[in-house]
């Protein structure tokens, strides 16, 4: 049976050196215009706050959510999305949580392109698709268009050993962020 084409973006599956997985606080801009959904690969811009991704940046993490505070209720809400534009209470600023640790793995779809298990090793980029309607849960996929042995924002770990889950196209794969801003082989910001 082929897998299920159903990318859903990036889970945090395991910490390579046993550790806890968690999700840490760092800032949105007020007003900032790129959207973030739950599962999307982020980035951070040269003020320190949240930043939309491209495949020629460094990664920080994985986004989980944000929380702040609304401006036409009042209420502390925490949603698992960013609309881009957004505003918030005048003189506060949104917190967004985001899977930082370098060193945990993901769960995430491999998209253009079947998946082999020769493919181990290697690195990759992110297709970085757009969240839709109703749930905008991310739907950032490995792109395997983009095998390489270097210079890439993804190393393959394996395929999931998860029932119905096949090396073949769409398949689950496990990966790490090999281009992260806090891995000890990049420059700072």
């Amino acid at each position: 049976m082929a897998n299920t084409n159903a990318p859903s973006g990036f889970t945090p599956l395991r910490h390579l050196t046993g550790g806890v997985i968690r999700a840490n606080e760092y800032q949105i801009a007020n007003s900032q215009a790129d959207t973030f959904s739950y599962g999307d690969i982020v980035t951070m811009d040269a003020s320190g706050q949240l930043d939309g991704f491209a495949n020629n940046k460094n990664a920080i993490g994985i986004f989980y959510g944000v929380e702040y505070i609304d401006d036409a209720t009042g209420n502390v809400e925490f949603v698992k999305r960013w609309k881009g534009g957004s505003t918030v209470k005048a003189g506060t600023t949104p917190k967004a949580y985001v899977y930082d640790d370098p060193n945990i793995t993901f769960s995430v779809q491999a998209g253009n392109g079947a998946f082999t298990q020769a493919n181990v090793g290697e690195l990759c980029n992110v297709l970085l698709t757009a969240s839709t309607t109703p749930y905008f849960h991310s739907r950032h996929e490995a792109d395997m268009d983009t095998l390489a042995a270097t210079a890439k924002v993804l190393r393959i770990l394996r395929v999931e050993d998860i029932p119905g889950n096949e090396t073949a196209a769409d398949a689950k794969i496990e990966v790490v962020i090999n281009n992260h801003l806090f891995g000890t082989q990049n420059a700072g910001i």
